[in-house]
């Protein structure tokens, strides 16, 4: 038997005929060859960075795709179908071994395969920088599973799991592979030590583009099963047509940008540009990627300036698409109606770009929103991790993954965040926010942790050749210089010194080009934004109420921000029963947290701005309360009359105050448009402070006492204090003048002291985020090292690896038992999806005592994304008019724990139920 026949003897794929394995790794290679052919920028920037011809990159890079299997020749692989092996060899099981076949494909990789490029050296030894750039490559591509190979002692592992023959039938495979897809005999280098660095560094995105190229090329919707012997050539030819099929429906290819147009002609509502937009409109864009950090007031039209720059980076060629990172899931919906407006105008007529929204996006139209869709799942290993098909499956059932991949995308910024942690197919993310600008929202948001981890990630997207953009109004100068000098480091830059314009310069823009130079520019403000804000400062919770109910007497809207939802819940029924005290209507106060599922929340909000948003009039404003989280105080166009707020670090207070009398008005609260207007609302701008007073002598329960369960939302209770008492010396702010006063007056290092009363709630803070600074270094993936497992660490399924820190949560999908079926809490057409909401702690499906409840819910699981891996199902029962009861259990005691759940008021705890 030849060479040739022997490798038809390997089975690749099965369902439960089977695929020769050369036919599937051509499928694989072809796939990604295709990519990189049709993908320019990434392809010109791997093969320019790694200083090889594009040609030469793409002939070894297609081989290396097509070894990416050679694990599969294993005997210990084969025996997992002993039938097929059976059939095609003659032969029975006889080896045994616990190494997956990716890493087995790395060790053959090293005792077969670099031995073999050797003897193809004609007797000239492989470089040595050249030889361990290629095993970056290896890495890559053996570990298409989502994580590196394990790199145990190889030769041990060649012995024990692959036969004599499979070891000849690897060596053959070489062979033909090499005459097929390589033209020369010897990779040719041009700088051995540039080749060597720069294939560790781009082996995150060789790994991504062998993942994609895995699933694309193991979907039998486009790669059927051949189980004839073709010859390669033949097979080639086919794959490759095949695979220009499979890359152009899977939507992951960039599409053609609209050459640069007027911003007036990009968001057609837009009458007079503000002083930043203006900007961004006009400023040197410089050369290679670039860095802006966006410092503006509420109101300043800092989102649409982040637009405005990725459509000239775009039309420059320069990106090829976005992704809006958003602190929650519920922020990123507050996208839906800005990228509905504005993404044709960024592309070229006649394309199609894809828009994926972390979730809400059911309604829009005119997007591709299939990404990457999965086929037919195969069963290939059983004794294995799943099937290329059904990690596809798995990892696109959830949509927020999709936005990535997308050419335009909304999300969280967890999403992007995963990138640069130890999380399975992270290099995929990495692959996905290639070439695309990542814009950062609220980026003072993020705590140490997630502050840490976003410096990896402007590291990574800056040494890949991308853009970002980082959006705050209230940053402090700290953390703007971390940012910073990490995007510095990703381009190879030196450490930078911040603050050439004044120190309390404030809008500001600061830009980062690919050449390293800093630019910081003085931004004008735009007249609307520029007041000043009164501050009252209430400590008694019935002075609140009466304000509140006062409020709605006299016929304006207001709003009262509590740091819990407990908080919120308890406000919300103090009003409610002031109002009926009163003789007041309760049907025009609203409660807005997180507590509701998805759906619920959507509605909530919808009605939120109608009646508080930007297009509120004045009679849906009129006599309006609503009681909400911090779920108000981020992303969402909001305006209201009156607006107190429990008290809250000062970065957050002036996020809130952006909220009060937002938009110009008359006097009836009617929005005014023109150019000039001026507020003529009865009342200037008060912002209300709910809390304890900043005195001197204070002791050590200041703020737990007055706000016990806040306490641990915000525990640095010295930086609460030096809030209070800043907010009370200066009787109100300015802005945008004292922007920088308040930020640096509680975070920056000259800061006055607080009471020694509070030095230990600062100390235990401090300690606790420099340990969360430090966890999130420990945690996050190192550039340099390339692809490959690092100090000891396994790599983490997405779902539980730490984006943020703080108690686990737990995704509950609720569902309603009624007439003997389980349907979801909301029935629309992605009906479970819109029935999640998050509950503090780790909890799994409770067993039901009901056999029919029982056999449903099995049913039910076995339908959902996942098969409900990413969550548990709440059954619930109507117990009385509009009140559902379930059951969880948690997973660590195993104890048992009652639900509830009210349209109008989310989902309690036993204990809630009770206090309400």
């Amino acid at each position: 038997m030849s060479r040739f026949q022997q490798l038809f003897q390997y089975w690749g794929k099965t369902r439960p005929a089977y695929h020769p394995l050369p036919y599937h790794c051509l499928d694989v290679a072809a796939t990604g060859r295709i990519y990189l052919e049709r993908h320019h920028r990434l392809r010109r920037f791997l093969s320019g960075q790694l200083g090889l011809d594009e040609q030469a990159f793409l002939d070894w890079f297609t081989f290396f795709l097509a070894l990416h299997d050679l694990g599969k020749f294993a005997e210990t692989f084969q025996g997992q179908r002993p039938e097929l092996l059976q059939a095609l060899q003659g032969r029975k099981v006889e080896r045994a071994s616990p190494i997956r076949h990716d890493s087995l494909g790395y060790a053959a990789w090293r005792e077969c395969v670099v031995p073999w490029l050797e003897q193809q050296s004609d007797g000239d030894e492989l470089e040595e920088g050249v030889l361990d750039g290629l095993d970056a490559w290896a890495r890559a591509v053996t570990g298409h599973h989502g994580s590196p190979p394990r790199e145990q002692t190889t030769e041990s592992s060649w012995r024990r799991a692959f036969a004599p023959e499979d070891q000849e039938a690897v060596k053959g495979f070489l062979m033909a592979m090499q005459q097929l897809l390589v033209k020369s005999r010897a990779l040719q280098v041009a700088d051995e030590d540039i080749f060597e660095d720069a294939s560790h560094r781009l082996s995150w995105w060789l790994a991504g583009v062998a993942v994609l190229a895995d699933w694309l090329g193991s979907n039998t919707r486009y790669f059927d099963f051949v189980d004839r012997v073709l010859p390669l050539e033949d097979y080639w030819k086919r794959a490759r047509r095949l695979a220009a099929r499979a890359v152009r429906e899977a939507g992951v290819l960039p599409e053609d940008s609209a050459p640069p147009v007027a911003i007036g002609d990009l968001f057609v509502k837009i009458n007079q540009a503000t002083p930043l937009q203006n900007l961004a409109a006009e400023l040197d864009l410089g050369t290679g990627p670039q860095l802006f950090v966006l410092e503006d007031v509420t109101g300043a039209g800092k989102t649409e300036a982040a637009v405005l720059l990725s459509h000239r980076l775009m039309a420059a060629g320069r990106a090829q698409g976005l992704y809006f990172a958003l602190p929650t899931m519920a922020t990123a919906n507050a996208m839906y109606n800005r990228l509905e407006a504005v993404y044709r105008r960024l592309f070229a007529p006649g394309t199609r770009p894809s828009l994926v929204l972390a979730h809400g996006a059911r309604d829009l139209t005119g997007f591709r929103q299939s990404i990457l869709s999965p086929g037919a799942l195969e069963d290939d290993y059983p004794d294995e991790q799943p099937t290329a098909g059904a990690r596809c499956s798995a990892w696109l059932a959830d949509s927020r993954k999709k936005a990535l991949l997308a050419q335009m995308g909304a999300g969280t910024v967890d999403q992007a965040l995963l990138g640069v942690l130890y999380s399975r197919h992270q290099c995929l993310r990495l692959l996905g926010l290639f070439g695309k600008v990542l814009i950062v929202d609220e980026v003072h948001a993020n705590d140490p942790y997630m502050h840490r981890v976003l410096q990896s990630l402007l590291r990574f997207h800056a040494a890949g050749g991308g853009s970002a953009v980082l959006l705050s109004a209230t940053l402090p100068q700290g953390m703007r210089r971390e940012l910073v000098q990490a995007f510095r480091t990703g381009l190879g830059g030196d450490r930078v010194t911040l603050s050439h314009v004044g120190d309390q310069d404030y809008p500001l823009l600061t830009q980062v080009a690919g050449s390293g130079e800093l630019r910081e520019q003085v931004v004008g403000t735009r007249r609307e934004v520029v007041r000043r804000v009164t501050v009252e400062w209430l400590d008694d919770p019935e002075e609140v109420i009466g304000r509140l109910v006062t409020a709605v007497q006299e016929g304006r809207c207001a709003c009262w921000i509590r740091n819990t939802v407990a908080d919120a819940r308890e406000g919300y029924e103090a009003l409610r029963r002031a109002l009926e005290a009163e003789g007041l209507e309760t049907d025009r106060l609203e409660l807005f947290h997180a507590r509701f599922v998805m759906g619920d929340r959507l509605d909530v909000e919808a009605r939120v701005l109608e009646h508080f948003g930007p297009g509120s009039d004045a009679i849906r404003r009129q006599g309006r309360l609503l009681v909400a989280t911090q779920v108000v105080e981020q992303s969402l166009d909001l305006d209201f009359d009156l607006l107190i707020t429990d008290l809250a670090p000062i970065d957050l207070i002036v996020q809130r105050a952006g909220r009060l009398c937002r938009h110009v008005r008359d006097r009836t609260g009617g929005r005014l448009s023109g150019a000039g207007e001026q507020d003529q609302r009865s009342q200037p701008p008060t912002l209300v402070v709910f809390g304890p007073q900043p005195l001197e002598e204070v002791t050590g329960d200041w703020y737990a006492k007055f706000f016990p369960r806040a306490q641990y939302v915000y525990p640095n209770h010295a930086r609460l204090w030096l809030t209070a008492r800043l907010l009370r010396e200066k009787g109100g702010f300015a802005m945008p003048q004292d922007a920088r006063i308040l930020m640096e007056g509680v975070y920056g290092s000259d800061a006055s002291p607080s009471p020694e009363a509070l030095d230990d709630s600062d100390i235990r803070a401090t300690g606790e985020a420099q340990s969360k600074a430090g966890l999130a270094v420990q945690n996050s993936l190192v550039l340099e090292h390339g692809y490959r497992r690092q100090g000891g660490f396994d790599w983490w399924d997405d779902a539980i690896t730490p984006t943020r820190l703080g108690e686990p949560q737990t995704a509950l999908r609720l569902a309603k038992w009624k007439e003997g079926e389980l349907k979801p809490w909301r029935p629309d057409p992605n009906g479970w999806d819109l029935s999640v909401v998050k509950l503090r702690g780790e909890y799994r499906t409770a067993e039901p005592d009901d056999e029919p409840l029982g056999e449903e819910l099995t049913r039910v699981v076995e339908t959902l994304p996942g098969r409900g891996k990413w969550g548990a199902v709440l059954p619930l029962i109507e117990i009385d008019k509009g009140l559902w009861r379930g059951v969880v259990t948690e997973e660590s005691s195993g104890r048992t724990e009652v639900l509830y759940y009210r349209k109008d008021s989310g989902l309690l705890r036993e204990g809630e139920l009770e206090e309400g």
